[in-house]
């Protein structure tokens, strides 16, 4: 059997594991709060920094991508194609060449080739000096100098009116266009002047499409071939052929 002492120093063993347990737990909640009270600013803040962030993100994707479609949406500014001399020298030497020569055909009158020759490198020098071809936002159009205009490239150009051929104005947007080329094929490759301009489009009226050299140009057999329908356009290369070409690539202008 245990004495009296015995029970009294077993339960002031007891009551003394109870209160070592009961501030050990309060300790720790001590701590683990403090530890809290201390971490928590670092997580509001690094919360916070990562909220900043992704915000600048967004509005630098948001700014970003207004800034591309600013750009792509850019258009082109408008250019005057410069007028090109060289085939109004090669028609007027020749034509004063042959001319000179004369003809044992025609007695007295000279070499006519050389005559009709003579006078088409005038009337090429005069138009050379008279139209442009100008690339604006939408369109290519075919306009000429006005009176008070000293470069060719003023805002004193005018519009070429209506087509002699067809009708409507000389003014066809880029989508319309199927076709162009420079004549004879490849000398502008070469580096060599071409005589000709040919393009093709389809804002002209489908009835005119036939009218001159459009009957050939959309014939069954040139269909067949590839060709696309539309309405034929020449013009002698009175304008800095490798520029058109240039511009008529750089507007989209479609190309057999």
């Amino acid at each position: 059997c245990s004495s009296p002492l015995s029970a009294r120093m077993g339960t002031m063993s007891i009551i003394a594991a109870l209160c070592t347990a009961h501030v050990t737990a309060a300790a720790t909640r001590t701590f683990a709060s403090s530890r809290a009270l201390v971490l928590a600013p670092r997580a509001r803040g690094l919360r916070s920094y990562e909220l900043r962030m992704g915000f600048a993100d967004d509005l630098k994707s948001a700014f970003g991508q207004f800034g591309a479609q600013a750009t792509a949406a850019k258009p082109e500014p408008p250019v005057v194609v410069k007028e090109d001399y060289t085939l109004s020298v090669v028609f007027l030497a020749g034509g004063v060449l042959l001319a000179s020569l004369g003809s044992p055909f025609i007695y007295g009158a000279g070499s006519l080739p050389g005559v009709l020759i003579l006078l088409l490198g005038i009337l090429f020098t005069v138009q050379a000096g008279r139209i442009r071809f100008v690339f604006d936002e939408t369109s290519f159009e075919l306009k000429t100098r006005g009176s008070g205009d000293t470069d060719g490239t003023s805002g004193s150009l005018q519009s070429a009116g209506e087509n002699i051929i067809v009708g409507g104005e000389n003014r066809w947007p880029y989508e319309s266009f199927v076709n162009y080329e420079f004549f004879p094929s490849g000398w502008l490759e070469k580096g060599w002047p071409p005589i000709l301009v040919y393009f093709k489009e389809t804002q002209t009226p489908s009835d005119q499409w036939g009218v001159g050299p459009g009957q050939s140009a959309n014939s069954a057999e040139a269909l067949a071939r590839g060709a696309r329908p539309g309405q034929v356009h020449f013009f002698p290369a009175l304008c800095d052929c490798n520029q058109l070409k240039e511009q008529f690539e750089l507007r989209g202008c479609k190309k057999l």
